[in-house]
């Protein structure tokens, strides 16, 4: 697809393309909106194949930033980084000096965080460079806060909201929960389920080695194989996978009650919900309850203490009440109201700064 039609798409206007041959370094970065503020980046780094592949991560990374952000009224824009390479044989401090020497080119409209592809480490030598990244402060390291952790916390107390909305069910216990990818995200949310009594977590993964680092925290746990984990039957299914993994194949076999994830999107497309909606699996987008993060983030960008976290994750709640509640008012589905919200209250931020 041509470049072009990928930022239609993805109603981003703004992409930019960094090179630094010396030290390997190939990075886009998608700007999708700045009227809440300035545009928060979340970062993917792997071998694309193609550029077009690189381009579409770091626009979709954009678009649901923006929303996240908008969601929960948070003063940030959306943006996203791709790093086009092997992370075994770039990374190094000068490549990441590098990538912070372009990030002072934006001028402050665009904040990189912390992720998976990115160590803390990573970052450090980032920050030599530049000082626009967030999810690195230590008094929330410290407390043991980070960006990864924050949203698992807040997609815990997104579940909470609907488990007790469409389950009638107060909390988590005696439940069972699929996992479809146990990477940094993945991994912190299963050790998060663990805590609770009586949980039964079935778990997945394309690299072994993630599924081990879970086995040796509890070796009872149930592991099957990639292309089996659709079928296995639980109340929740919970991806932390790829985006639009999720094509009819995989939906037809789905054996849950419900099915989100920290994935903002995991359905291939739209027509997908069709088939959810047949056998009663009720679907909520990841980019609606992923958000803790972006509360995390709103914290350490205004310097607030990292006490007052645990009780704005119930911001997460809040919207999945909302939104569930719309829903069954209007019969529009979850999907389609979230980003109706996130438009609507960038709009009207929008026509508020007029005045100024």
């Amino acid at each position: 697809m041509e470049i072009f039609e990928l930022m239609h798409r993805t109603n981003n206007n703004e992409l930019v393309f960094f090179e630094e041959p010396s030290v390997g370094l190939r990075a886009v970065i998608a700007i999708n909106d700045l009227t809440l503020g300035p545009a928060i980046a979340t970062c993917r780094m792997q071998e694309y194949g193609t550029i077009n592949k690189g381009v579409n991560t770091a626009l979709l990374a954009a678009l649901y930033n923006t929303y996240r952000s908008a969601l929960l009224h948070k003063p940030f824009g959306g943006a996203g980084l791709a790093l086009c390479g092997n992370p075994n044989e770039v990374k190094n401090e000068m490549y990441f000096r590098a990538l912070g020497i372009f990030i002072n080119k934006l001028n402050g409209k665009f904040y990189l965080v912390r992720s998976s592809s990115i160590t803390r480490e990573d970052m450090m030598d980032i920050q030599r460079e530049s000082k626009y990244l967030l999810g690195i402060n230590e008094n929330y390291i410290l407390k043991g806060y980070s960006p990864v952790i924050s949203i698992v916390k807040g997609m815990m107390k997104g579940l909470e909201a609907i488990v007790r909305k469409k389950l009638g069910k107060e909390g988590l216990s005696d439940m069972r929960f699929v996992v479809q990818g146990v990477g940094e995200v993945g991994s912190a949310f299963v050790k998060e389920l663990l805590k609770i009594e009586n949980i039964k977590i079935i778990i997945t993964d394309t690299v072994y080695d993630k599924i081990k680092d879970i086995q040796d925290i509890q070796p009872d746990i149930k592991v099957v194989k990639p292309d089996e984990i659709y079928k296995q039957k639980c109340d929740i299914f919970v991806s932390c996978a790829d985006n639009h993994i999720i094509d009819e194949e995989a939906a037809k076999q789905l054996n849950c009650k419900i099915l989100t994830g920290s994935t903002n999107e995991m359905l291939k497309n739209e027509s997908i919900e069709d088939i959810l909606e047949e056998k009663k699996i009720f679907y909520i987008p990841g980019f609606v309850i992923n958000g803790g993060e972006i509360i995390y983030l709103d914290n350490e960008f205004r310097n607030k203490p990292p006490e007052m976290l645990e009780i704005q994750f119930e911001q997460i709640a809040t919207l999945v009440n909302d939104l569930i509640e719309k829903s069954e008012e209007t019969k529009q589905r979850i999907s389609t109201l979230a980003i109706e919200t996130a438009k609507n209250y960038i709009q009207n931020v929008a026509l508020i700064k007029k005045l100024k």
